[in-house]
């Protein structure tokens, strides 16, 4: 045992398997933030470019250095802060935000600093690294192994709230209709989302602007504006689930926008709550046109949230970093092939955006057209919600039009796109109205308000548009300040009489902060 012992002692403090640990544990770790939603492929090609860049860079070191162990210590060096850099500079930001010391101008040169330093002494170096190496390849190892109980943790945590952000279904369980309806007689329900719209109200009482003759006009076609509305909460995920599952988050989950976790479990509860249980169970068919949930058999185009998935590493890596935060920095990079690189990226994403738009109205469309048992349509629109991709008549603006500079360029832009909404409000009411059968609820909403950093301290960020349509025009059930928690409970409560309690209307502002769990609640097993 002693002679193994000291074989594999030996055999460390040789050999540099820490530039392979090194990767393994950031590709593991990085998995078990998201533990279940990456596949195998993504994983695997993460892996396979950052062992191409190590071992690069290891050959180019050897031919400088003209010695392998000098060189493995030094492509360690760089490895590791290339791969912790995202953690290192938010944590940077946070002990000192706002400083000179956490802009790129420093940070960079800084370091390339303290690398010719590393570079001069180990050139100089005349010792062997065998302590540093068995440290680094015993470190690393623990470390890995470390990530197993995690991954155990996340698989019991996905297992116990099924991937969902509220798998409860309080509201499906206390559904009790008092009458049953034949199918004849139960209404289509049209429900079309714009994202970020903000109330009218809002919009004179912030902006200045007047919005109020889309509200004019719904009122003409029969409809009940909701004139004091907010969110309930002024991010999409969490006011979606609210909406649809009829209840507020469950305690331990935390309304923070920057755990990944929280747009995997929120939009898969988009596609399961209990709005849909309770339609099924009614009868309904059930579309879900929108470009949030992940893997929706409705949507033909990819998720609106993919980009977590494609940069869930490459965002954490010096690169990453520097393609996000400096190659977007649209104020200070002045030069030709970067600008013309910008503007195709832009052009891309608005010929993207007003497809995704497009289709969407193509679909709410051509569902007026079947026939058959009653139906829920859910339509998602990315606008007005930056970017600000159109003008105010509808048409896809030149990529330079859509960069925003200064805060009064984003209030304007957003009010552009917020008329063009209302222009693409009256063409679907007028068209479902005419062409699909007269017993049709529609509901018009936005599921939160304009979000910038001046209205989330003001508090505008929730004041979100609402508009109900009934056949009947009976709006006794309606008041004047209904948040999307309670839209479907006065609807199933005026449609089947299902007496389902309204909740209280609160708004509660999502954080920056990264843990969606929090650990000192108990999650309630089902």
């Amino acid at each position: 045992m002693q002679k193994l012992f000291q074989k594999a002692k030996l055999f460390l403090g040789k050999q540099p398997l820490f530039l392979l640990l090194l990767p393994l544990f950031f590709i593991y770790s990085g998995y078990n933030e998201l533990f279940g939603f990456l596949s195998i492929k993504f994983i695997l090609s993460n892996l396979a470019v950052i062992l191409v860049c190590i071992f690069t860079c290891l050959l180019l070191f050897y031919k400088l250095l003209r010695d392998f162990t000098k060189a493995s210590v030094f492509t360690f060096i760089i490895s590791l802060y290339c791969l912790v850099f995202g953690y290192l500079h938010d944590s940077l930001k946070q002990l000192f935000p706002q400083s000179f010391f956490v802009k790129f101008t420093f940070v960079i040169p800084a370091f390339f600093s303290l690398f010719l330093i590393a570079l001069i002494v180990l050139k100089k170096r005349k010792k062997p690294f065998t302590e540093l190496f068995l440290f680094l390849n015993l470190l690393f190892i623990v470390l890995l192994l470390s990530e197993i109980p995690n991954s155990v943790k996340r698989y019991q945590l996905d297992k116990s709230v099924d991937n969902l952000i509220d798998f409860r279904f309080n509201a499906y369980n206390d559904y009790q209709p008092t009458k049953a309806l034949p199918d004849s007689l139960k209404p289509d329900i049209y429900f079309l989302l714009f994202d970020a719209m903000a109330s009218s109200k809002s919009i004179l009482q912030n902006f200045g602007r007047n919005n109020y003759q889309l509200d004019t006009f719904l009122k003409q076609k029969g409809f009940y504006v909701i004139p004091k509305g907010k969110a309930n909460y002024n991010w999409t995920i969490h006011s979606l689930s609210t909406t649809f599952n009829m209840e507020y988050l469950p305690p331990w989950i935390a309304p923070v926008m920057n755990d990944g976790k929280a747009y995997f479990w929120g939009s898969a509860s988009i596609l399961n709550n209990s709005l849909f249980r309770i339609l099924k169970q009614e009868g309904y068919s059930i579309n879900s046109y929108q470009p949030i949930s992940f893997d929706n058999k409705d949507w033909p185009g990819n998720s609106y949230f993919s980009s977590f998935k494609k940069y869930h590493y490459s965002f954490k890596t010096l690169p990453g970093r520097i393609y996000r935060d400096v190659f977007w920095n649209y104020n200070r990079i002045d030069v030709d092939f970067i600008k013309e690189r910008q503007f195709k990226i832009i052009s891309n994403r608005n010929n993207e955006k007003k497809a995704y738009l497009d289709t969407t109205i193509d679909l709410i469309k051509q569902s007026c057209s079947t026939s058959g048992k009653q139906k829920f349509i859910y339509g998602h629109f990315m606008i007005p919600h930056d970017p600000y991709t159109f003008d105010s008549t509808g048409n896809v603006k030149a990529p330079e039009q859509t960069i925003i500079k200064r805060k009064e360029d984003d209030a304007d832009a957003y009010y552009s796109q917020l008329v063009y909404a209302g222009n693409v409000i009256r063409e679907l009411v007028a068209y479902i109205q005419t062409n699909n059968k007269k017993n049709t609820i529609i509901i018009v909403a936005g599921d939160h308000g304009y979000r910038s950093s001046e209205s989330e301290k003001a508090g505008y960020n929730f004041e979100n548009f609402n508009a109900f349509y009934f056949p009947d025009k009976d709006y006794a059930k309606l008041y004047d300040s209904v948040s999307p928690v309670n839209t479907f409970r006065i609807v199933l409560n005026k449609s089947f009489g299902s007496n389902l309690p309204i909740l209280k209307d609160s708004s509660i502002l999502v954080t920056v902060q990264k843990e969606t769990i929090k650990n000192k609640e108990k999650i309630n097993s089902r």
